[in-house]
């Protein structure tokens, strides 16, 4: 069972992560489970048996990543990380467990990848960038250096943040946003430059 990848998720996010590993993946859908698929009930049922594989979470919403996440952290489980063609991690980079790196994606030198985050396609997060577990990056997006993330945050397609901004836990940035101060956890930011269109819930 050790060569046998698993994927939560059946969708686009999932399926990004099947084109970039060598292994044939199994998909694990909470629901009924269809060709190629198992059910997350009947997974956790077998842990001990599937729980040495490579393991993967291919689900975009960072609330249902997390507490996935946290389940199999629970049983004793690392989720794996990948790394995609053409996307380049610096030597002196840290990536924590369960990162997802997409083609084309940049992590520079001393920058900090939180457990369970994922970068997207052509996304570029420079030196010395901090971000936080459990986040999203889409794609296209850019961090100038020094830039600080909380946890569970979102950034939109082609979003920027300005170097050396700070910005809290829960933080949700909206598509095409230029973040050009820092910004306080649990909002929903958005234009050029960034403003907080509204609060929401805290998560932590």
């Amino acid at each position: 069972m050790a060569d046998r990848a698993f994927i939560f998720g059946a969708g686009g996010h999932a399926h990004v992560i099947a084109s970039m590993i060598d292994d044939d993946a199994t998909f694990l859908v909470p629901g009924v489970a269809g060709p190629g698929e198992m059910s997350e009930a009947e997974f956790f049922g077998r842990i001990n048996d599937v729980g040495q594989a490579r393991i993967y979470i291919g689900i975009g919403d960072n609330k249902i990543r997390r507490d996935i996440f946290a389940r199999l952290t629970q049983c004793g489980v690392r989720v794996a990380n990948v790394i995609g063609p053409n996307a380049y991690v610096a030597r002196n980079a840290r990536l924590g467990q369960g990162v997802v790196l997409c083609p084309g994606s940049v992590v520079g030198a001393r920058a900090v990848i939180g457990d369970n985050t994922i970068v997207n396609t052509l996304s570029s997060v420079d030196h010395d960038c901090v971000l936080g577990d459990h986040s999203q990056v889409t794609a296209g997006v850019t961090f100038g250096g020094f830039v600080k993330v909380g946890a569970n945050c979102f950034f939109g397609l082609k979003s920027v943040v300005l170097p050396n901004k700070s910005i809290g836990n829960n933080v949700s940035v909206m598509a095409g946003s230029l973040v050009a101060a820092d910004l306080p956890d649990d909002v929903v930011v958005g234009g050029n430059p960034a403003r907080v269109m509204r609060r929401i819930e805290p998560q932590f």
